[in-house]
């Protein structure tokens, strides 16, 4: 028996995830690995969400970790593009899997959670992954307002302040 570092059940249905939230049954068989790296930033008690142009709710500042970066770098080019905003990494603050799909592929996802520290640039919308950057008040915020991946996140930083 050969071994690899990949192996994938042929005939296993999983249920994944949209990024409006809506479940999928889809063949485990097509399914990557795909890491992310997040932000959470924290000023006054609020902590900043981006939103991007196909979802309705809001997300942490990341996304996907290209095949050249660590995870660090990933996360820093990721916050600049997304807020406008330099960030270095404070602490490791969770790591989580997610079965997702955008309806031409399927992911596994492994999202790294980082608390990260402001050390220069604007907040502002610099591409095209961003159409909306707010803080939310992290005593008032509202887990509606916010993509399912952030909610044990948010769940971890609001029963630790």
């Amino acid at each position: 028996m050969e071994d690899t570092l990949f192996n994938t059940p042929k005939n296993k249905t999983i249920t994944a995830y949209d990024f409006a939230g809506n479940k999928h049954e889809r063949n485990l068989a097509n399914f990557k690995f795909r890491a992310s790296a997040y932000g959470v930033l924290i000023e006054d008690n609020k902590i900043l969400f981006k939103r991007h142009p196909s979802i309705d709710k809001f997300d942490l500042p990341g996304g996907g970790v290209e095949i050249d970066e660590t995870i660090p770098v990933a996360l820093i080019r990721e916050f600049k593009e997304e807020t406008g905003l330099d960030v270095e990494l404070d602490k490791l603050l969770s790591v989580e899997d997610s079965f997702f799909t955008t309806g031409a592929e399927d992911a596994h996802g492994i999202l790294v959670f980082y608390l990260v520290k402001k050390v220069g640039g604007n907040l502002k919308i610099i591409d095209t992954e961003s159409v909306e950057i707010n803080f939310f008040d992290l005593d008032k915020l509202d887990i509606n307002d916010i993509h399912k991946s952030c909610w044990n996140v948010v769940d971890l930083i609001k029963n630790n302040k």
